[in-house]
């Protein structure tokens, strides 16, 4: 089993969703191998809150992982975990952005007095950790002669911009300093190559592997051909108005509009961004050749997702978080070796999803228990023939802002500086716990570009009332229960 976590990938950057600039032929072909969904989404940002919520099942408001760095209580209430308990060995290669709840840990360990998510869940068999770069690929290529004021977290993500300055070009215009095949991301497709191979050796044991790629999150940085793989120029513009330059909502007004105004500084952005995909795309590709070179291929599980998505210019926003779908929607792509997927493979499912879905559906594929804790549902239905799915009606998303600098106001409790959202494929409902902040309703079928704000609109009160009342069932049945749940088995009658 093969799961794969690209970083800040949106769900419209591939070929067979629709995008006809991207080039990912491999993910692509791994998509008419199996199936890929349109409506998947995750649970909230940034990168080590949704992970908790990927790999624990449950959403931020049960792992309370509110922000990068913040601890997870019971971290043994994972995947990889129950993998382990029931014999796999789960290797991991790459991030995953877990914090140490620091009452488990020992009193002079330094991570009690300082914040890091450095760690590997439990469960996990690290095989190599590495989120931008490490030691060991600094050791790499230092023996294939780069030179030494090159072997740094700084100087290796910078781009090779001029003495001069980059002048009208944004900085990840120019290339990257490596060649394509000394890539921190080939570095790490090599060592899941030689975890797979070395797996091959002992193939009545199976194996399963985490496998994580910083790509195309940030620095945006391309090495040749993928640095001018896409000309800007031929480049869509962005999901925006130019009255989303002053909007009267008074979280819109918090997100101040970024340098990405200028159409020439739009359309470089895309096309870096857009050559770091198709660099992982490519080192995908060498993973498909080694799993079908070493016979692996028929009998394998792969799943490719993503844990947020990227604005790419959409309302004069980059990087992710906030409540539009543009940091919503991730790619979901599973290809399922059974025969009973079979009919049908290639298919392009638009059935709501959840990015807290894809652990359960692991544990169903290898014939496991899915655990009382876990908050998604499986997926396997959804393809196999003759399996039973219920398809979700809606999904739910949460994003904390009390860490960043996309506060309604500093001085007001940060326990107001959080939003809920609730979407299906008609409306998108967005609560604020700020008093003062009010709520947005988007008509997706109307509006896609999630441009006009519907929530005071008389006409819309009862949809308003609706669809917070959803909220606030979903939230009464997810928060955190921990005890509940470790009680629930020791009820009397």
């Amino acid at each position: 089993m093969l799961f794969i976590i690209a970083d800040q990938w949106r769900a419209d950057c591939l070929g067979h969703a629709g995008n006809p600039d991207v080039k990912t032929p491999n993910l692509d072909r791994l998509a008419a191998a199996g199936v890929s969904f349109s409506s998947c989404f995750n649970q909230t940002a940034p990168c080590g809150p949704s992970r908790m919520c990927i790999y624990t099942s449950r959403y931020m408001c049960s792992t309370r992982v509110v922000g990068n760095m913040t601890p997870l209580a019971d971290p043994e209430e994972n995947l990889a975990w129950h993998l382990a308990q029931s014999g796999y060995r789960p290797g991991f290669i790459g991030y995953n952005d877990y914090a140490v709840d620091p009452q488990r840990l020992a009193q002079d360990d330094p991570r009690r007095a300082g914040l890091a998510y450095d760690n590997v869940l439990p469960g996990f068999e690290q095989i190599y950790y590495h989120e931008y770069d490490s030691d060991e690929y600094f050791a790499h290529l230092r023996s294939k002669g780069y030179a030494e004021d090159l072997l740094n977290h700084q100087a290796i993500h910078a781009p090779a911009v001029p003495p001069e300055g980059p002048g009208p070009h944004l900085p990840q215009h120019f290339p990257a300093r490596y060649a394509k095949e000394d890539s921190e991301c080939r570095f790490v497709t090599d060592k899941a190559i030689d975890f797979i191979r070395q797996r091959d050796q002992a193939p009545e044991s199976g194996w399963v592997l985490s496998l994580n790629y910083i790509k195309p999150h940030p620095p945006n940085i391309c090495c040749p051909p993928y640095h001018n793989m896409y000309d800007p120029d031929q480049l869509p513009g962005a999901v925006r108005h130019p009255d989303e330059l002053q909007p009267e909502h008074p979280y819109l007004r918090a997100l101040a509009p970024d340098q990405l105004q200028s159409e020439h500084h739009l359309r470089q952005y895309r096309a870096c961004y857009y050559g770091m995909i198709s660099e992982v795309d490519d080192n995908i590709g060498l993973l498909i050749d080694a799993l079908e070179e070493s016979g692996q291929w028929d009998d394998t599980l792969i799943v490719f997702s993503s844990d947020h998505g990227e604005y790419l210019g959409d309302h004069y926003l980059t990087g992710k978080g906030h409540f539009y779908d543009s940091a919503l929607n991730i790619p979901l792509i599973v290809r399922d070796p059974s025969k009973d997927a079979d009919t049908s493979r290639g298919q392009r499912l638009d059935h709501l999803v959840e990015s807290i879905d894809i652990a359960p559906t692991i544990l169903d594929f290898l014939g496991l228990e899915i655990p009382d804790r876990f908050q998604g549902r499986s997926l396997l239905g959804a393809w196999r023939a003759g399996a039973e799915y219920a398809p979700r009606s809606e999904i739910f998303h949460e994003f904390d802002y009390r860490m960043g600098p996309l506060r309604s106001d500093p001085q007001t409790d940060p326990d107001n500086h959080l939003l809920w959202v609730v979407r299906d494929q008609h409306y998108k409902y967005v609560q604020f716990a700020d008093p003062a902040v009010p709520p947005l309703l988007f008509d997706l079928a109307a509006d896609p570009g999630e441009f006009d704000n519907l929530a005071a609109d008389s006409a819309h009160a009862a949809t308003v009332v609706e669809y917070c009342q959803k909220l606030l069932r979903w939230r009464m049945r997810h928060e955190d229960q921990r005890m509940e749940h470790w009680a629930q088995p020791h009820r009397m009658g």
